[in-house]
C-alpha cells in the first residue's frame, strides 16, 4: 500500500525491502533518534532491522497497526503510522520519527496529515491520539499543528531506558474535522 502525498513525498506501508534502508537510516541518526526512541539501542544489525520489519508486517497484517515509510525523493528518511490499534473503541495512536537533517521542511506534519485521512475515512476510527515526551519540543509541535486537543500529561507515562518520562497526551476525534 502506498500513499501519495506530493511529487516527491509518499508513504509506503513497511515491506521486507525496507529494513536495510531503516537500519542505515537509523545507524546514521542514531544520536538523534536515541533522545526520545527506546529501540535504538537494540538495533544494532541489520538482522535486528530484518526481524523487526517482519514483526510490523505481521501486526500490519493482524490490522494491529499500519506503520509506514516516508519516502521523499525515492529514499527513506523516517517512519509514520498509526499503532495500538482499539477496534472496539476505534482508536489509534499516531507515532513518527525523521531523519535529523530534514525537520522543519513539514514532512512530519504532511506524513501526519495523511495516516489522519487513512485513519478516519480506511479505517473507521473514531479518535487519535499522539503522546509524546513533555521535553520533546519539536514532536509536541505536530499535534498542535494539526489541531489536536491537549487532553494532558500522562506522569511517568514510559519508561526511557533507565528512568520513568512524563507524555503530553493529545486527541483528536473524527467530529473535529471541518
Amino acid at each position: 500500500m502506498t500513499i501519495n502525498i506530493d511529487q516527491n513525498l509518499k508513504l509506503e506501508l513497511i515491506h521486507e525491502n525496507h529494513a536495510q534502508p531503516i537500519f542505515d537510516l537509523v545507524d546514521a541518526n542514531r544520536a538523534h533518534l536515541r533522545e526520545w526512541l527506546p529501540f535504538v539501542d537494540s538495533m544494532q544489525t541489520v538482522e535486528f532491522a530484518n526481524n523487526f520489519v517482519k514483526g510490523t508486517m505481521q501486526r500490519n497484517q493482524n490490522g494491529n497497526e499500519f506503520a509506514f515509510v516516508i519516502i521523499t525523493n525515492e529514499k527513506v528518511v523516517g517512519r509514520v503510522g498509526v499503532y495500538k490499534i482499539d477496534g472496539q473503541n476505534k482508536i489509534g495512536e499516531i507515532g513518527y520519527w525523521l531523519a535529523e537533517n530534514l525537520q522543519g521542511k513539514g514532512i512530519i506534519t504532511k506524513s501526519c496529515k495523511a495516516i489522519i485521512g487513512f485513519c478516519f475515512s480506511d479505517l473507521q476510527l473514531n479518535r487519535i491520539e499522539i503522546k509524546c515526551g513533555t521535553g520533546n519540543l519539536k514532536s509536541k509541535t505536530i499535534p498542535e499543528k494539526l489541531n489536536f486537543t491537549h487532553e494532558g500529561i500522562l506522569r511517568q507515562g514510559e519508561l526511557l531506558y533507565d528512568q520513568f518520562i512524563d507524555l503530553n497526551l493529545y486527541s483528536l476525534l473524527k467530529n473535529d474535522i471541518k
